[in-house]
């Protein structure tokens, strides 16, 4: 019945701005800027950041070196050869080469204590925490990606929501210039909305300077010091749905991040155990050959030798990697409360995100939607002070601000829950379940 009682040019207006629904006058997109360049997506956004990231080429060859090194860690220790020449250049019956003799000798050192074995599983976790590292990486990365991407889209909304406020401002002010020219209204209610629609332009200005901050930042995630896209496509109204609590916690000790840190102190004890290993000596055995000159006869040379730990037995390595050992079990033990406690937070701020969204959408904006017309009907009618209107204008315009502030805080909240989880969500801008 409030329509049938609105003039047809708020109904536009109020159409414009996308709160109200009419058949005959339907809004099939949200407005946006008016750009010759197709929208980037979030899929394109998100290739490109895999093809050109730093930090993924950081992770890539830091997992090559673990490899490489894996492989020297499973050869034996290099054998020694040693070749002497004695008995010459000296006097009398030692002068010349004529009493010399020739010893070349070839030493292998024995590994004792597993010390081998201990390396490869020292190298090989390595290996696997660089590998957990580079799924990290690209988690991390993506995830930095799409809230990027997510900070352009709700800057996109912002600046439309900013250029509706100013068209309807200026409105305003044409219907209060007519109903002053008409002595219905006085003076200086021409001031009052010419200082509103002053703020709406000034609010739109800085919205598109927003825009252009956030839209650098997202092309910075591929490298790019200036983006080629004027703008990204999605729709903030569909939102992510929340998955139970319960679910999150149990999946979150099979993140990525729960394992690097199981694979860090696993990594300790190894070294520990390498540490202990250190202390027992590891004996060289020594084949060799020898020619006399003098008599030109040769023979052949056998020796072991051990080191003779007298002066540094190693306990102290042993006292300083036991130390490293419980303090990886501690610093793994308080990082999975943290990351618990993260998560909980997270997924609270999902969930109460997502329901203040549905009710500004279902309840608030609609609301104030209608509030204001009937305050625009009214003014017009001459029912209604500046004021009455001013308040609606403003009411609803707060009411939609919150309203895309909620959304924007449901899909960030998404992609930090995801995160924290270690998963990649198929979308963070369709309305699809939260995927475990």
């Amino acid at each position: 019945m409030l329509l049938r009682l609105i003039p047809i040019g708020v109904l536009c207006a109020l159409t414009g701005l996308g709160v109200l629904s009419i058949p005959a006058i339907a809004v099939a997109e949200t407005v946006a800027l008016s750009t010759t360049k197709t929208p980037l997506t979030l899929e394109e956004a998100l290739a490109r950041t895999l093809r050109t990231s730093p930090d993924l080429i950081v992770a890539t060859e830091e997992l090559r070196t673990f490899e490489a090194e894996a492989l020297v860690a499973s050869r034996l220790p290099n054998p020694e050869l040693t070749v002497t020449l004695e008995n010459v250049a000296g006097d009398g019956a030692y002068q010349d080469t004529d009493a010399a003799e020739l010893t070349i000798e070839l030493s292998q050192p024995i590994e004792l204590g597993g010390k081998r074995r201990l390396r490869r599983e020292a190298v090989e976790l390595s290996r696997q925490l660089a590998t957990n590292g580079q799924t990290l990486a690209n988690t991390e990365v993506l995830a930095t990606t799409r809230q990027k991407f997510i900070a352009v889209l709700a800057a996109q909304e912002k600046l439309t929501l900013a250029k509706e406020q100013a068209e309807l401002a200026e409105k305003s002010l044409a219907a209060a210039e007519e109903r002053i020219k008409a002595g219905k209204s006085p003076a200086i209610d021409r001031l009052r909305l010419q200082g509103a629609a002053s703020l709406a332009h000034l609010t739109m200005t800085q919205a598109e300077r927003a825009l252009v901050t956030a839209r650098q930042a997202l092309a910075a995630s591929w490298g790019e010091a200036q983006p080629d896209f004027d703008q990204v496509a999605g729709d903030l109204s569909l939102l992510p749905t929340a998955p139970q609590a319960g679910e999150v916690e149990i999946t979150l000790e099979q993140a990525p991040a729960a394992t690097s840190r199981r694979i860090t102190t696993e990594l300790q004890r190894v070294e520990l155990e390498q540490a202990k290993a250190r202390r027992i000596p590891d004996p060289s055995l020594t084949v060799g050959w020898r020619q006399f000159e003098e008599s030109n006869e040769d023979a052949w040379l056998f020796g072991i030798s051990f080191p003779l730990p007298l002066f540094n037995q190693g306990q102290h390595e042993v006292a300083a990697a036991g130390s490293r050992f419980n303090s990886a079990k501690a610093r793994e033990l308080s990082a999975r409360n943290q990351a618990r406690a993260a998560l909980r937070a997270t997924w609270q701020a999902l969930a109460d995100a997502r329901a203040e969204a549905e009710v500004l959408a279902s309840q608030v904006v609609p609301a104030a939607a209608e509030g204001f017309a009937a305050a625009e009907f009214g003014y017009r009618a001459g029912k209604f002070g500046l004021l009455e209107l001013l308040d609606a204008q403003r009411a609803l315009f707060e009411a939609r601000q919150r309203q895309l502030d909620a959304q924007t805080a449901s899909h960030l909240a998404a992609i930090e829950l995801q995160r924290l989880l270690g998963r990649e969500p198929a979308t963070v801008i369709a309305n699809q379940p939260f995927s475990l």
